[in-house]
This record gives structure tokens, C-alpha cells and sequence, in this order.
């Protein structure tokens, strides 16, 4: 009797552990795994805005910054030449944007509108949508990069004239080793001035699609 009441208390609580066990595995992972999927659609990166001015490269450079970086220094005349060269080139850049505000203005509102628009094409893809929805976002004829060339590149035209004389007349002012300096500084500081694309590569391809980047107008 002693025996058959051993035997059926180990097999109670054999029965009982397995099923707080079972129920502690599989609870938290079936809660985990669903917040991984929440968590990966939040951290999804957002396309930053066109902005065709700074696909056109169109920016101002800080002078006090630049001679420092060129190392003009003591030169009391030498710095206000390169001063005024820069402010001259500045003045430039004031003027194409103003020249092109409105055509700009349009241009982004319709880049952006359009961006949005396949955004949420592809969104609907990666919930299922069929192989004739991928081939319509992909589709060359809705790309809008000819129309962008073709608004922006008078403006980058006349960056890259501003820009050509602004380094004949340095080139003229300052010393082989400080008109080096200067391009190095011009370089980084246009490649810091180019439009943010987003890290996603999809959403980065569709970045260059629209314009590239500014550098490529001023060199």
C-alpha cells in the first residue's frame, strides 16, 4: 500500500513541474518573439526629404573657418583678399538660390510626394503584394530623375562657375602649400554638405535615384 502511495505522489509531482515547465517556455517566447517583430517594423528608417538645393550643391562656406583651415594667418591683407573672394562666392550662392527658390520649391514638394508614394508601394510588397506590383514600382517610367536633371542641373552649372573662380582667384592669393590646404577643406566640406540618404540600401538606391549627390555638380 506504502508502495502504490510513493508511486502515485512521484508521479503527481512529476506531472506537476512539467507543466509549470511547459507553460514558463512557452509563454515568454511566443511574448518575445512578437516584440521583435514590433521592435524591427518601429526601428525601420524613414527616407530623409529631397531637398534640391542641396542636390545642387548650392551652400556657403565660412571664412574665418576656411583661413584657419588654409592656416592665413598674420597677413593682414592676404586676409581680407581671401575674405572678400569668399564673401564674393557666398553672395553667389545667395543669389542662384533666390534664383531658383520657386522652381526648387516645386521640385521638392513633387520629389517628396512622390517618394511617399513609392514608400508605400513598397510597404504593401513586403506585406504581400504579387510580382505585378513589383514590377510597377520599379518601373523606369515613374522615375523622376530625368525631370530632376533636368530642373537643377542650370543650377549646379552655375555652382561649378562660381566655385572655378573662386579657387583661380585663391589659387592666385595664397601659397602652393596653403591653396592644398584649401582644396582639402573645400572637399570635406562639400562632401559633409551632401544630402542624407537613409542606411536601409533599398531606401539609399532610391536616395541616388533622385539626384545624387552635390558634389558631383561643383567638381
Amino acid at each position: 500500500m506504502k508502495k502504490i502511495l510513493l508511486l502515485v505522489f512521484v508521479l503527481s509531482m512529476s506531472l506537476a513541474y512539467a507543466q509549470r515547465g511547459g507553460g514558463g517556455m512557452g509563454g515568454p517566447q511566443q511574448g518575445g518573439g512578437m516584440g521583435q517583430r514590433g521592435g524591427g517594423m518601429q526601428q525601420q528608417e524613414e527616407m530623409p526629404e529631397f531637398n534640391a538645393t542641396q542636390v545642387a550643391g548650392i551652400f556657403k562656406y565660412d571664412a574665418e573657418e576656411a583661413m584657419k583651415k588654409s592656416k592665413i594667418k598674420k597677413d593682414k591683407n592676404l586676409i581680407q583678399n581671401v575674405s572678400r573672394a569668399i564673401g564674393t562666392y557666398n553672395i553667389k550662392m545667395d543669389e542662384i538660390a533666390l534664383l531658383n527658390k520657386d522652381n526648387f520649391d516645386t521640385l521638392n514638394v513633387y520629389v517628396n510626394t512622390t517618394l511617399k508614394s513609392k514608400r508605400g508601394q513598397r510597404g504593401n510588397q513586403q506585406m504581400g503584394g504579387d510580382n505585378n506590383s513589383r514590377e510597377r514600382y520599379t518601373d523606369t517610367k515613374d522615375d523622376p530623375k530625368a525631370l530632376i536633371n533636368a530642373k537643377i542641373q542650370p543650377a549646379k552649372d552655375a555652382v561649378k562657375k562660381a566655385e572655378q573662380n573662386l579657387n583661380k582667384t585663391l589659387e592666385a592669393l595664397l601659397s602652393e602649400k596653403q591653396y592644398g590646404k584649401w582644396l582639402k577643406y573645400q572637399e570635406k566640406t562639400k562632401e559633409e554638405k551632401q544630402p542624407k540618404t537613409a542606411s536601409n540600401s533599398g531606401q539609399g538606391e532610391q536616395g541616388r535615384s533622385m539626384g545624387g549627390p552635390p558634389g558631383g555638380g561643383m567638381r
